[in-house]
Order: structure tokens, then sequence, then C-alpha cells
């Protein structure tokens, strides 16, 4: 008989890193790999910030109940909301883009959802929409950790950001507020550096998106750096790895930017 877990909150941003954690214990519980609980965590994120965004409106308006059947190398991820209904064959999947301005990150959720786990349903009722999404896989793996942002001045005018941890619907906010002060300041020439963050969210890939556009705007450049191929794949099934100047090095992004200039 499976193991269920449950777990139900009200419908809030700071509420989404619990119930990713409650999604990755329950998957790691039911033996699946870091890269299988990674993506389990990424869809539930998903899936928990269009109830929070679309279906209630706001939020704290509506609560958000997860349960999780778990069996050795299954993990079904039950999530039910009240909140307006919707019809998610009516949701294109996002066609790639070259440009910023073509760039809509607010459809990658359900695709995402779709991309990174076996199976995708929604279902009906008077009680509210669930979306039942299923994860299979083996071998366990460590908790994520919180997201901090340190920052410093590389050479000229060249400045490293070097977020940890997750950059998620709640702690993406975070990196927006260090990068528009980076680029309120004039400076535009920014590295990314991605090695040390060990998850990320559609919310996380539109802060990167702004400074981008920003960076861009100002006559700049925003570069990545050091992403592990698990993040990298994220980019790729948003269709992202074409926009970004994406390098394996810190010295392979500073040499993207150019001769530094002092300041």
């Amino acid at each position: 008989m499976d193991d269920v877990h449950r777990l139900k909150v009200s419908g809030r941003y700071e509420n989404i890193p619990r119930i990713t954690e409650f999604v990755g214990e329950a998957a790691r519980a039911a033996g699946l790999n870091e890269d299988a609980i990674f993506h389990c965590q990424i869809a539930v994120d998903e899936a928990c910030t269009n109830i929070v965004e679309h279906a209630y409106g706001g939020n704290g308006k509506g609560d958000i109940e997860v349960t999780c059947h778990i069996s050795p190398g299954k993990c079904t991820i039950s999530v039910l909301d009240t909140g307006r209904p919707f019809n998610p064959d009516s949701i294109p999947e996002p066609a790639p883009a070259t440009d910023a301005n073509e760039v809509k990150p607010g459809g990658v959720g359900l695709h995402l959802m779709r991309k990174l786990m076996d199976e995708v349903t929604f279902h009906f009722s008077d009680q509210g929409t669930t979306l039942v999404m299923v994860k299979t896989g083996e071998v366990r793996a460590a908790s994520p950790k919180s997201l901090t942002i340190p920052v410093h001045k590389a050479a000229g005018d060249i400045w490293v950001v070097t977020p940890e941890g997750r950059l998620d619907a709640d702690q993406a906010p975070a990196l927006d507020r260090t990068l528009t002060q980076i680029l309120d300041e004039g400076c535009s020439r920014i590295v990314v550096d991605m090695s040390r963050v060990t998850y990320i969210s559609s919310r996380g890939l539109k802060s990167l998106i702004a400074a981008w556009r920003r960076a861009d705007k100002a006559g700049g450049k925003l570069v990545l750096s050091g992403m592990s191929s698990r993040l990298y794949s994220v980019f790729d099934m948003a269709g992202f790895t074409q926009l970004f100047s994406i390098h394996p090095t810190m010295d392979a992004a500073f040499n993207t930017l150019g001769p530094t200039q002092s300041k």
C-alpha cells in the first residue's frame, strides 16, 4: 500500500518553499534520485505559483492542499485548489525565442511541468481543480539550501553576483533587488555565477530576464557562468539557452564581456 503524506497551507508565495520541501521529502522517501527530486520540486513550484497568480488572483485568497502518494521508486503528487478553473489544453507550448522582447516566461510553467514529470493530468470537480503529477526513479539526495546573494566587483567595471541556493517565487525577489541596485548605479556589465544555485523556477528565470533586458538597453551585458547540468536543462527546456550567454567558467564569462574599463 502507498504511504500518503498531506499538507494544506494558505496559497501564499512565502509558503511555496514549504511545499517544495514537503514534496522533496516525499520524493526522497520514495527513493527518487537527486534529479528526480529536483524535477518534482520545480513542477510543484510552478503549479503552486500558477495557483496563487491565476486561480486565486493574489496572495492569501485560498488554500492549497498537496497530497503525495509514495511507493518505492514512484511519487504521485496531487495539488488541489478551489480557485478559478482553466483549460490546460488552451495553453500552447512556448515558442523558442532569440530576442528578449519576445520572451514570455509567464507561459513556461505548464510547459516545464509537462517536460519534467512522467505524467501530468488535471481533474475538475465541485471540490476544485486537482493537478496530478507522477515521477519515477531511484537513489536519494540532499535538500537544497536557502538563498544568499554575495556581490563583488571583479575587475574594472564588471560586477559578479553569486546567488546560492534556491531561485524560486519566494527567494527570487532578493535577486531582483540585488541586480536592480547594481543596474541603478549605472553598472551594466554583470556576471551571474550560477555555480552555487541548486534550484530555479520560472520566477527565477524572470528575474534574470528582467536584468538581462536592462543591461542590454544600457549598452552592457549580463552573462551566466558555472551552471550545473540540471539547471542548464531547465534553461534549455524553457528555450532560454539561445537567449542567455552561458559559460562553464568565470574566465570564459569575462572574455565574453570584453576588456574591462576602470571606474
